[in-house]
Formats: C-alpha cells, sequence, structure tokens
C-alpha cells in the first residue's frame, strides 16, 4: 500500500471516461475544475488504448466484441507476450497517441503551464477482473475463467499502469501518480449466481497493480462484498456514495482497519445521469455527504482519520451524459470540495 503521499483532505478529482467529444472542451473542463488533481481523460467509450500490447486478440466488429484466440497457430504471439513481460519491456506496452488523445493533450498542457495547485494526475486503464470479464474466449466466456489468460490479461494492465506511471513522471516531474483501475463487474463474481473465488479476484486486483510505486485506485460503483477491495493492496477504494453510503457503513470495521493502515475513500457523491443532476444541488449533495460521512463516523471511525483520508468525485465516469450537465457535475464536485475543505479546516 501506498504509504508515502499527501492526504487528500477532500481533494476533487474525477473518472477518465468524459461526456465531451470536443478535444479542447475536455481538457479546458478537466483542467478548470480539478487543477490539484487532473484525470487524463477518454473522449470514447472504446478501450483499444487498454489493448495495446495484448497478444491473440479477434475483433468482432459485428457483435462489438474482444475475442481472443488460444488456437496452436496464435501460440508464438503468447510465447513473444511473456517475454516482453520477463524482460520489462514497458515501451511494447505503451499508450499511443492515436488510441488515447486526451492522455498526451492534458499532459501537454500541463507541461506548457503547470498549476500551482498541482499534487496529483491521474489515469485509467481497467481492472484486471474487468478487462478479463469483457474479454472474451472464442467460446463465449469470459477470458477471466481460463487462468492462463486471466493471468497475462492481469500482467498485461501491470506492464501499461507501468509505462504510464513512467510517462508521467517524466513528463512532470514531482507530480504524484494515480492509477485507477476499475472493477465494475464484481457484483458479477459476487452475486449468488456469481463465479470465481476470492483469492483469484484479489489476486487478480493486487496483479493489477504489481511494480506500481505510485498511488493505487478501484472504482466499483455497484454495491458488492467490499472486503474484495479492503482487503486489497489498492490505496484508494471509490465508491458510489450518492447511493450506498448506508451499505458501506455495514463494513465499517472493515474500512476502519483499511483507513487505519493507510487507506483512503472516494466518494463519489455527485450523480452523473442528466435526470439525477437536475434534481440536485451542492448543497442538497453536501448534506449527502455529510450524512455518510456520520454514519462510518457512528460505527467507530475516528472523524480526523475519515475526513482527512477522503476524496470528492462524481459516483462514476461521465460519458452518458450531456456535455452541459457533465459541467455541472464537474462545477459540483469542485464546489463541495471547496466546501467540506472549509467546513473541516482544510482551506487554510
Amino acid at each position: 500500500m501506498f504509504n508515502k503521499g499527501q492526504k487528500p483532505n477532500f481533494a476533487a478529482t474525477t473518472m477518465s471516461f468524459v461526456a465531451y467529444r470536443d478535444m479542447d472542451r475536455a481538457v479546458r473542463a478537466v483542467l478548470d475544475n480539478f487543477p490539484e488533481a487532473p484525470c487524463l481523460p477518454i473522449l470514447s467509450r472504446g478501450i483499444k488504448h487498454m489493448l495495446e500490447g495484448i497478444p491473440c486478440l479477434v475483433f468482432d466488429r459485428e457483435r462489438r466484441q474482444v475475442l481472443i484466440d488460444l488456437s496452436a497457430d496464435r501460440e508464438h504471439e503468447l510465447l513473444e507476450f511473456y517475454e516482453r513481460y520477463e524482460a520489462q519491456d514497458l515501451d511494447h506496452f505503451a499508450v499511443t497517441p492515436k488510441t488515447a488523445p486526451g492522455f498526451y493533450a492534458v499532459l501537454e498542457k500541463l507541461k506548457e503551464r503547470r498549476p500551482s495547485e498541482l499534487k496529483w494526475v491521474a489515469f485509467q486503464m481497467a481492472g484486471p477482473v474487468l478487462l478479463a470479464d469483457v474479454i472474451k474466449t472464442l467460446d463465449g466466456n469470459p477470458a477471466f475463467h481460463n487462468e492462463t489468460l486471466r493471468d497475462m490479461l492481469t500482467k498485461a494492465i501491470s506492464m501499461k499502469c507501468r509505462w504510464l506511471e513512467k510517462k508521467i513522471k517524466e513528463e512532470l516531474p514531482g507530480v504524484e501518480v494515480i492509477a485507477g483501475l476499475p472493477e465494475t463487474t464484481l457484483v458479477n463474481f459476487t452475486s449468488a449466481g456469481g463465479t470465481g473465488t476470492r483469492e483469484d479476484i484479489i489476486k487478480a486486483i493486487n496483479g493489477g497493480f504489481e511494480g506500481l510505486r505510485c498511488l493505487t485506485w478501484v472504482h466499483c460503483c455497484a454495491n458488492i462484498d467490499w472486503t474484495l477491495l479492503t482487503e486489497s493492496s489498492t490505496d484508494v477504494i471509490n465508491f458510489d456514495a450518492y447511493q450506498h453510503a448506508d451499505k458501506i457503513a455495514l463494513y465499517s470495521e472493515d474500512f476502519r482497519t483499511f483507513l487505519e493502515r493507510g487507506g483512503m475513500l472516494a466518494w463519489g457523491i455527485v450523480p452523473v445521469t442528466d435526470e439525477l443532476i437536475e434534481k440536485e444541488s451542492v448543497e442538497s449533495l453536501v448534506e449527502r455527504f455529510q450524512e455518510g460521512i456520520g454514519l462510518l463516523v457512528d460505527k467507530g471511525i475516528d472523524e480526523d482519520l475519515l475526513v482527512s483520508s477522503s476524496w470528492v468525485m462524481p459516483c462514476c465516469d461521465t460519458i452518458m451524459m450531456t456535455p452541459e450537465n457533465c459541467d455541472i457535475a464537474y462545477r459540483m464536485t469542485r464546489e463541495i470540495s471547496q466546501i467540506m475543505r472549509a467546513r473541516y479546516g482544510f482551506d487554510t
């Protein structure tokens, strides 16, 4: 667990998938609202930037699926992958400007004019469990259930994260990096009909962060068995506090242990649907936020530790919102951060 960095003290940031399709607007929105901890934005729902360097892929455009082919005539690709992994060939797993132009656009802007507030830069891939759930074998089963494929995809994500951490630190010396690996399908594995052992899931989550020297971050917006994350090596657990703060409180003892060993919570307090954002105000969300904090404090979590270890975020990515409502969500997130910092004495 990362234990060298600064406490967030209600710092604001967001997830990478954004509602904007105009690059300049996306970069401006991220830097204007999150100058302390900007994310590197992704302007589409595509995952190509996550796939560069991964072998044996098949793209089924008709069904809009990514498949993986382990047939004998492609075995050499898998062997080459492991050779590059063993050689620590990070450049083979680079994220290129073609697949992630938003990453490069924000980095360039930060290099041109580095905000005085800048402390962190966040990037987002897919968690190994999520990626291996989305990518299927040729017979349609999630790659997660194939031990070889699960291992390969976990190592690929780790290498891509290591390359990005290195890239950001080279471009912006002194900045802390946040590696975000969302695991939005964990509910599939922990539901009554789900599959996958605790050991497999936690091992994969930890494996995605292997070799990193930065802050690590897992987002899950569903209500899950939260011990899958509190018992993992992640530094930050990002949850949908708009809907699930009361569910988190049921795991108060696990979260207390997590926080006491240096963990942090990212409260996704701002809704990311057009319908809900239009019903809320900064004031109503601050009240909801305060209630969530109260639930954990009432369960015995030290308030000073909790608030100093808390981030402020939208509850998920904003890609399904209109750009106009995304502007509102980002403004609300920034203003909630400012209010909470003032309330708890972090703005001095």
